[in-house]
């Protein structure tokens, strides 16, 4: 489905759980709870269909979440969203801190050296315990970069740039 660009995927309904309309959710958030701020929702159905629905109930789980959508009343009114995306308006997003940023916003990029060397696109970011790292591709190869103070130098999303600084030893 292509996704307007005023939504944001936030997960993806795995199945229903139980007999009174709940579903299980994964996150494509860090941490399950995030989802709870967020009192409406849309389903991107398998006709390619944005519907809206209120949360009624919501928890989470190890590495997941249960919520109950309005309207929702047992398990058949929810096994047809099987496999669809939960999505919300990108103007429900919170606000960020000064140097934080939401991944999708950073897919893309165009990644160079403080040198001026292109490094090539940010593809990924991979969500590590200690830290995140980006991935960045440029013709077939693969370059991982620690997303850390030291390392990027500054992340311009209106020009859809990030400068780095390359660690001794790491290079393109």
């Amino acid at each position: 489905m292509e996704i307007p660009d005023s939504f944001i995927e936030i997960g993806r309904i795995i199945k229903p759980r139980g007999i009174k309309g709940e579903l299980k959710v994964q996150p494509f958030t860090r941490f399950p709870e995030d989802l709870e701020r967020y009192k409406t929702v849309y389903i991107a159905d398998q006709n390619d269909f944005l519907k809206e629905y209120q949360v009624e109930r919501f928890r989470a789980l190890s590495g997941g979440a249960v919520i109950r959508l309005e309207g929702m009343e047992d398990r058949d009114a929810v096994e047809q969203y099987r496999d669809c995306l939960l999505l919300i308006r990108k103007d429900q997003l919170p606000d960020l801190d000064a140097g934080e940023y939401f991944i999708s916003n950073l897919i893309g990029l165009q990644v160079s050296s403080e040198k001026g060397e292109l490094l090539g696109i940010l593809t990924d970011v991979l969500e590590l315990p200690a830290h995140d790292v980006y991935q960045i591709q440029k013709e077939g190869r693969e370059l991982l970069i620690p997303a850390i103070s030291d390392v990027i130098a500054e992340i311009n999303l209106e020009d859809r740039t990030m400068t780095v600084r390359l660690p001794e030893g790491l290079s393109s």
